[in-house]
């Protein structure tokens, strides 16, 4: 009997030894399983990267002249105010005519006075040709004649020229808009006096616009004419807007230490002069960049490292890192396209320690 139960015993401890999953076998697999650090894997990938540099500058209208009283005068009438919308010959504001109007009636009183003694010399001029050709007159009497003929006609273009004054004088009493635009300042009202040059209204035009926006001065040989700019302004919203570097102002000052860009365009839509504007210009293309997710890049005491997954390994391998973009970092040496490099779990690992995949990421295609 005891030798049967001893065979029994003898015989369940070597089915626990062999069986699979079950004994010391089974106990050194889990403790093997337990010692791998689980990661999450992405692949090196590849992606032209453009390099961008910001700004944040303004708006100014390219034309934005302040209209001046041509004439002097007393204002009688002003028909344009603060924020109105005008067009080019617009009647802004109206200086008493009345004395421009008397003026010209004075000059025509006198052009036609001259005509009449021009009519006059030049029947004079007409009989003495004919008595000295009778040798009734002297020469000297026709020429003294034909001199205050010529007199008298330069008198006449004299006339004509002041009446042409009268004239301007006149229209300018009527001050107008010289362009399409918008009244940001009124400096008169009515009854005002004003002299020739007196400031009356400060217009801005809105059509065409442009973007000043200061880069450092680091940035000045990356920096050239018809460089693209992207723009946007929280006036308008989502909108964006590519235009060309029009200009680019060099002077650097001690306190700004700034380069200026120019940007002129064509206002897109609402645009304002005076608003806030962010610029971004692409100052270099990086074709065919290795990219790879900012999270599988680790920072140890020697530099910077990425952790290359070989046959359940981690693999430490040090890289050199370029431009940091939507978070994704270029890697400029160390690693190849395709090659796996652990993700999530990646700030755990060391050179050669076992790790348990358990899933794959995208590599990043954020532009």
């Amino acid at each position: 009997m005891l030798k049967n139960n001893m065979s029994g015993i003898i015989t369940s401890l070597v089915l626990l030894v062999l069986l699979p999953g079950t004994g010391v076998a089974a106990n050194e697999s889990r403790s093997a399983d337990a010692h791998r650090t689980p990661v999450t894997v992405t692949t090196v990938g590849t992606r032209d990267l453009a390099i961008w540099q910001f700004s944040e500058g303004h708006v100014e209208a390219i034309n934005s002249p302040m209209v001046a009283a041509e004439v002097g005068g007393r204002v009688i009438a002003v028909s344009a105010d603060v924020g109105e919308t005008v067009h080019s010959g617009q009647v802004l504001a109206k200086i008493d005519p009345v004395d421009f109007r008397l003026a010209k009636a004075l000059v025509n009183a006198d052009i036609s006075r001259l005509n009449s003694l021009i009519v006059a010399q030049e029947l004079q001029v007409k009989r003495l040709q004919t008595l000295v050709k009778k040798k009734s007159a002297n020469q000297s009497s026709l020429d003294e004649a034909q001199a205050q003929l010529g007199a008298l006609k330069a008198q006449l273009s004299g006339a004509k020229v002041r009446l042409q004054q009268a004239e301007r004088k006149l229209n300018k009493s009527r001050i107008v808009s010289p362009l399409d635009g918008r009244v940001d300042e009124r400096r008169i009202s009515e009854g005002d006096y004003v002299k020739v040059g007196t400031p009356m209204f400060h217009l801005t035009m809105l059509k065409q616009l442009r973007v000043w926006l200061p880069f450092p001065e680091s940035l000045g040989p990356q920096l050239k004419r018809g460089q693209v700019v992207e723009l946007s302004t929280p006036v308008a919203p989502g909108q964006k807007v590519q235009a060309g570097i029009s200009h680019i102002r060099p002077e650097i000052t001690a306190t700004s230490r700034a380069i200026n860009v120019l940007v002129d365009l064509d206002n897109p839509g609402d645009w304002q002069p005076g608003a806030s504007v962010t610029g971004r210009v692409r100052t270099a293309l990086h074709e065919n960049a290795l990219v790879v997710d900012e999270g599988c890049v680790i920072r140890r005491p020697a530099g910077l490292v990425v952790y290359r997954i070989r046959d359940g390994k981690a693999e430490e391998v040090p890289v050199t890192a370029g431009v940091h973009q939507g978070g994704m970092i270029e890697i400029l040496s160390g690693v190849q396209a395709g090659e796996q490099l652990a993700l999530d779990g990646a700030g755990y690992l060391t050179d050669g320690v076992a790790v348990d995949v358990k899933g794959a990421a995208q590599p990043g295609l954020a532009q």
